[in-house]
């Protein structure tokens, strides 16, 4: 499968998030798989891997959960984008839930969320998101 340089992990739950990484590297997805289990956690990485994109291993896809306490997923968003405007864009953005969430919501935020996805996360949800995003062929 093709591999993306870096994926980014964020949430709270350290089983979902060893789930999530081991599923990642069974499927080979990624050559590094970065974990975050806060906000400012996540926004300290993509701070140091993305500070000089020239130069920097930006994450190509960040799954993120909603529900992280202190800053939820929207706030993380809102506060990486007001540090780093350009970079959003370069990645793609999964919001990970647990119960499924209003679209219109997700759309009246106005940030970088390319795609919405209810727990747990599936090899073949991480399939059709490679295919629909990184034009990946469905094994």
């Amino acid at each position: 499968m093709l591999q993306h340089p870096t994926v980014l992990l964020v949430d709270d739950d350290a089983a979902t998030n060893y789930y999530n990484q081991r599923l990642l590297q069974r499927m080979q997805v990624s050559q590094e798989v970065l974990v975050a289990s806060t906000a400012e956690d996540a926004l300290a990485v993509l701070n140091a891997r993305c500070a000089h994109p020239e130069t920097a291993e930006c994450p190509t896809l960040i799954l993120l959960d909603f529900n992280l306490p202190l800053r939820n997923g929207f706030e993380f968003l809102r506060a990486f984008t007001r540090l780093h405007p350009a970079l959003p864009q370069s990645f793609v953005v999964v919001l990970l839930t647990a119960l499924p969430l209003d679209p219109n919501l997700v759309e009246d935020q106005h940030l970088p969320v390319t795609a919405v996805l209810t727990k747990p996360l599936t090899a073949e949800a991480i399939n059709h998101l490679l295919h629909n995003y990184f034009a990946v062929p469905i094994p």
